[in-house]
């Protein structure tokens, strides 16, 4: 029986990186199998333990689709095909056992490392990619030969040949036409789902945010992008009272259809790149008046999707900035559920009843003058935030919050005065970048809404009392001196740390819009911009397809030019076999007992017009070849005319061929 062959070394590493990537991807089991056949391939190769016999790997394969179909319901879809993948690739690894079986292993792997780009498309992870993909080009030069080259050698070649198609490749992906959406759709995978809003506002809870400085999103305007105080990113609505806890809210189900006004000329659009949330609603400016595919608009203005947000996502969104929501009425039920109060602060509702008699613009403008008079404080550190009646405690004992605590006690002191009122969190504010406005977790922000005969729901910020500087400015401002928040948040501009993010983040924008935002829009304009943006499509593919092919043939050329005079020794060298390939073609070919000078003499006889510049070359050629130490002068110029001649007669011969 013939010696198991050994895994290539390159090719343990794909599998490796791999494998690493598409961990936090796998589900537990999945995650054991592979491990368990890299363990005991590579104890195989140290030890000498026999690979397992065909019928047990049967069973195996029989066992681990059995887990794919109980796991994931279904044989197809991302994670199950990508579990399938990579189990079928371990049991792989443990029927290898000669060079060719290891073409099954190299075949699997580039699958694999696709699959990780189905996962996460970040610039970081492309780069992994690609560093692994040169390496399984490594190997596959290494097993296609009998004897392996040094691993060097197969880095070197490898990186030749991605380089070589490279261009085909940039071409196709910036001219071949491309149907609507981005690289990989209206979904960009980004991993697992980060921190981030939830459905529940509690004490306590809601003002962790404030110390993230991770992005939740990003936005690009279509047009000048906003000021601060108008951008206001609406989330969630809460109207009802947390049932397991009365002192936090929980937000509405999604609600029917909007009844909404809005003002045409407000209108702005503009794209949002969404990290992964988990919940199935998206950031937008108030009012959202036309939703991204797939989704819907509800009655509480916000933009509902059918699955949660589990990859990064890309929409845009045309919201109206000046609107009327149910201006006409609130139906009874929808008022009740905006009155109720849970009866557990009565200092708040015994303050609340003395507004009730004031028209209810009145009641909200009383409510903020409270906030005003009473040296209320905002920060991100307040004092006691338990116990039955802790927005009395806010509201008259330790007046400092956070602005969950301020929407909290303002909502409720309305609702006691008989105004229906209810909780919107979301994000308020955001970064300008280089060109795009970054809103990153500490921007969560919570504020009130309050309904009005006449004018419907409106917007209430007591945090703007309190500390405008938090509305107008951002967190930064009304944050600057404190020590315990990141340079990132707090934008100081001599924090190294803030830098680099900022660099990081700007990067990773870049490659989100121009590389998998890169779709038909974008390409119509690149086309417009280079004078062919009204080619039909057919005619698109076909020219992208003849500029691919020319290059790839220009750099094939370059190509082997390089290894010629790589060959040659010396470009002097290869200059001279040129121009003696050259004037073979034209019928004067050199005898192998002819001298350098003697030939170039027939040749000069053979070629009057050239006849100078032959006898030049052949005394420069003379010189270098024979002097004790030519010049590095007398080297460039014998360079100079060999170039220039080889032009000459290159021209001559094209002249020649259009005159026949």
């Amino acid at each position: 029986m013939s010696p198991v062959a050994r895994i290539d070394p390159l090719l343990w590493l794909v599998l490796m990186g791999s494998v690493g990537l598409l961990l936090p991807h796998l589900p537990l089991a999945a995650v054991g199998m592979v491990a368990a056949a890299l363990l005991w391939r590579r104890v195989h190769e140290v030890r000498g333990l026999p690979l397992p016999h065909r019928g047990l790997l049967t069973l195996f394969a029989v066992l681990g689709g059995a887990y794919v179909l109980f796991h994931f319901h279904a044989f197809w879809g991302r994670d199950a095909g990508v579990t399938l993948l990579i189990i079928a690739a371990g049991l792989k690894l443990l029927e290898t056992r000669d060079e060719r079986d290891q073409y099954g292993v190299l075949l699997l792997s580039f699958f694999l490392l696709v699959s990780v780009l189905l996962f996460d498309q970040a610039i970081w992870i492309f780069l992994l990619v690609g560093l692994l993909f040169w390496l399984l080009v490594g190997a596959w030069i290494g097993v296609s030969q009998p004897v392996s080259p040094p691993i060097g050698a197969r880095m070197r070649d490898g990186g030749t040949l991605i380089l070589t198609g490279l261009p085909f490749a940039l071409i196709l992906f910036a001219l071949f036409p491309r149907p609507p959406g981005g690289l990989w759709g209206v979904q960009q995978p980004g991993g697992a789902a980060q921190t981030g809003l939830s459905e529940q506002m509690r004490p306590g809870e809601f003002d962790q945010l404030g110390r993230n400085p991770a992005p939740a999103f990003r936005v690009r305007f279509e047009d000048e992008v906003l000021p601060p105080e108008t951008r206001y990113w609406r989330v969630y609505v809460m109207s009802r009272l947390d049932p397991d806890n009365p002192e936090g809210w929980t937000a509405d189900p999604p609600a029917g259809t909007p009844g909404l006004e809005w003002v045409e000329d407000s209108q702005v659009r503009y794209q949002v790149t969404l990290e992964p949330t988990g919940n199935r609603t998206l950031p937008a400016l108030p009012a959202a008046i036309e939703a991204p595919g797939r989704s819907r608009i509800d009655g509480n203005l916000l933009i509902q999707r059918p699955r949660t947000v589990d990859d990064r996502l890309r929409y845009t969104v045309t919201s109206a900035l000046e609107y009327r929501l149910d201006a006409d009425g609130l139906p009874a039920a929808t008022r009740e559920r905006n009155l109720q109060t849970a009866d557990l602060n009565p200092l708040l509702t015994d303050l609340a009843t003395e507004w009730r008699d004031l028209p209810p613009t009145a009641r909200v403008a009383e409510a903020l003058q409270y906030f005003r008079d009473n040296d209320f404080r905002y920060t991100l550190s307040p004092g006691r935030r338990d116990g039955a009646d802790r927005a009395d405690a806010f509201l008259f004992d330790t007046r400092e919050g956070y602005c969950a605590d301020y929407a909290d006690a303002f909502t409720r002191l309305m609702r006691a005065a008989g105004v229906p009122a209810r909780v919107v969190t979301g994000y308020q504010g955001g970064e300008t970048g280089d060109d795009f406005l970054v809103v990153r977790q500490a921007d969560a922000h919570a504020w009130s809404e309050v309904w009005l005969e006449g004018k419907g729901w409106q917007r209430v910020d007591p945090t703007a009392v309190v500390a405008p500087e938090r509305i107008e400015t951002g967190l930064a401002e009304s944050m600057a001196n404190d020590p315990s928040l990141s340079g990132v948040i707090r934008r100081d501009e001599n924090d190294w740390g803030r830098r680099a993010q900022l660099l990081v983040e700007q990067m990773d924008n870049r490659w989100n819009q121009y590389v998998l935002g890169y779709d038909g829009r974008i390409q119509l304009n690149l086309l417009a911009g280079m004078g062919v943006g009204g080619m039909p499509p057919l005619a698109l593919a076909l020219l992208a397809l003849a500029l691919a092919v020319v290059t790839w043939v220009g750099v094939l050329w370059a190509l082997a030019r390089r290894a010629e005079r790589k060959a040659a020794g010396s470009l002097t060298d290869y200059l001279w076999q040129r121009l003696q390939d050259r004037l073979a073609r034209l019928g004067i070919e050199r005898d192998s007992r002819e001298s350098e000078q003697a030939f170039l003499e027939r040749a000069a006889r053979a070629r009057p017009r050239d006849a100078d510049d032959l006898r030049r070359i052949a005394n420069q050629l003379q010189s270098s070849r024979y002097a004790r130490r030519a010049t590095r002068r007398q080297e460039e110029l014998l360079q100079t005319r060999l170039k220039n001649l080889l032009r000459r007669l290159w021209l001559q011969r094209r002249a020649s061929g259009r005159h026949d």
